[in-house]
């Protein structure tokens, strides 16, 4: 069982956000960031990614190509460790209101705890 926070808007229904870290956010970052409308959270990544390519190909050696490749694992880590969090912040200010947090297996299975409520 994971614990999610389920939110409700008035026209476009209801969220579910699991709690804690999240793979797909540390596996697919860029991705799952711009699916999850993190638009300001994206461009970081991205901007971060392409100046850490930028200094390992200026400075091309393996010294800098191992702290270029550690750092941007730090970068998917961070992402993972954090990108549930600002989807919540992310709903919050779009209008979405938080119903409640409980156990589920599944986001759908939480949000279906909710609407039978």
């Amino acid at each position: 069982m994971k614990t999610f926070k389920v939110f409700k808007h008035p026209t476009l229904g209801y969220r579910a956000v699991k709690v804690g870290f999240s793979w797909p956010g540390f596996l697919f970052s860029v991705i799952w960031l711009l699916i999850k409308k993190l638009w300001g959270h994206a461009l970081i990544v991205i901007s971060s990614i392409i100046l850490l390519t930028l200094i390992e190909m200026f400075f091309d050696n393996t010294q800098t190509s191992v702290m270029v490749l550690l750092l941007e694992f730090g970068i998917y880590i961070f992402v993972g460790v954090n990108c549930n969090e600002w989807r919540v912040t992310n709903l919050q200010e779009r209008g979405f209101e938080l119903i409640d947090t409980l156990q589920a297996e599944t986001s759908n299975a939480a949000i279906g705890k909710i609407a039978k409520a």
